[in-house]
C-alpha cells in the first residue's frame, strides 16, 4: 500500500474514532428498536423499525445480556450512534415485552409478567414515597436509587455510565414505575430464572431497600393468587 493512501486511511479511522467518542463524551443518549438479525459474540445486527440495518457493539453490556441475545428478538437498545447510521455503540439492551421470545428465559417472564402489576403499590408506599420525593431536586439521592436497583435486581453495582444514564432519567422525568419495570423486564433479570416468591423479594431489595419478611411475601402471593 503505498505511504499516501496509509496515511489517508489512517486519518479516516482516527476520524471515525473521534466522532464516537465525542458522542459519548456529549452524552448524546439514543434509543432505537428493532429485531435481532443476528448474533456474533459482542457483535449484534439489528433490523431497526426504520428499515435501517445496524451492527450494534456490545462489549459495553454486560454479559449475561450479552448472552440472552438470540435472533429475531425485538429489542430497544439505548446508547451512542456512531460515525455513520449503521453503527451503534450499546450500554443497554432491553427485550420487547410485548413480543417474548422463548429462547431468552420464557418462564422467568412469564413470573415477572405476573408480578409487574405490583409495582406501583411498592412505589406509592408510604415507606416509599418519602424518599421518593427527593429525587427531583437531589441527584445524590438518585445515583443511590440507582445502586440500590442495581444491587436488589442484578446482584452487582453500576458502572459510571449506567448510574448516569438512569440518575438523569429519574431526576428529569420522575418515572419510577417505568424504571423499576425496566430493570424487571431486562434481559439480565430475566435470565435469571427466577420464582415468584424470589421475584418479590427482589422487589423489597431493589425499590424499598430491605429485605421482607416472611409473612410479606406470603402476603403478596396471596394477592397475586386472587387475580
Amino acid at each position: 500500500m503505498r505511504p499516501t493512501v496509509k496515511m489517508l486511511l489512517a486519518a479516516v479511522l482516527v476520524l471515525v474514532g473521534a466522532t464516537g467518542a465525542a458522542a459519548q463524551a456529549a452524552g448524546n443518549w439514543q434509543t432505537f428498536h428493532g429485531q435481532v438479525q443476528s448474533v456474533q459474540g459482542n457483535q449484534l445486527t439489528v433490523k431497526a423499525d426504520d428499515g435501517r440495518v445496524v451492527n450494534v457493539d456490545m462489549s459495553q453490556v454486560s454479559q449475561s445480556v450479552q448472552g440472552a441475545m438470540t435472533p429475531n428478538l425485538t429489542v430497544k437498545v439505548t446508547g451512542f450512534p456512531g460515525a455513520t447510521s449503521d453503527r451503534f455503540t450499546a450500554r443497554f439492551v432491553e427485550q420487547d415485552q410485548s413480543q417474548p421470545s422463548a429462547g431468552v428465559a420464557t418462564t422467568s417472564n412469564g413470573v415477572v409478567n405476573r408480578i409487574l402489576p405490583l409495582v406501583p403499590q411498592f412505589v406509592g408506599s408510604q415507606e416509599f414515597q418519602s424518599r421518593a420525593a427527593a429525587f427531583k431536586n437531589d441527584r445524590a439521592a438518585a445515583r443511590q436509587f440507582v445502586s440500590q436497583l442495581y444491587r436488589g435486581f442484578l446482584d452487582r453495582e453500576p458502572n459510571d455510565q449506567e448510574r448516569q444514564y438512569w440518575t438523569r432519567q429519574l431526576v428529569s422525568n420522575r418515572d419510577i414505575n417505568g424504571t423499576v419495570k425496566s430493570f424487571l423486564t431486562s434481559p439480565e433479570y430475566t435470565a435469571k430464572n427466577k420464582n415468584e416468591q424470589q421475584v418479590i423479594t427482589d422487589l423489597y431489595k431493589a425499590v424499598i431497600g430491605r429485605t421482607p419478611t416472611a409473612d410479606e411475601v406470603r402476603n403478596w402471593q396471596q394477592q397475586l393468587a386472587q387475580k
